[in-house]
């Protein structure tokens, strides 16, 4: 139990003084880690990937995220996929629905 709260803090404290944005997930607002590529990834012909993504802590994140609607810096985006780290950090996966 120790060690689990030694990480959620260091979490925390990571995730404050990291955080570019303010999430709202569930009707609460988080710090995240936005990161937005500005070069397009190519795939293969025809195909193009920017994968924005923004890290949260694990916490925040409702039991089945993918396809709900969040809002990053007050811009909707809805996740398509969810990567917890296995240390109380999630990577999701977005794409703007402006």
């Amino acid at each position: 139990m120790l060690f689990a709260r030694l990480e959620a803090a260091a979490n925390a404290s990571v995730l404050n003084h990291l955080a570019n944005v303010q999430v709202s997930i569930d009707g609460a607002l988080v710090p995240g880690v936005f990161r937005n590529p500005a070069s397009v990834a190519q795939l293969g012909v025809g195909v193009a990937d920017t994968s924005p993504t923004v890290t949260v802590a694990s916490s925040a994140v409702m039991g089945e995220p993918v396809s709900k609607v969040i809002q990053i810096a007050g811009v909707p985006y809805v996740i398509g996929h969810a990567a917890p780290d296995g240390t109380g950090l999630t990577v999701l996966t977005v794409e703007c629905v402006q």
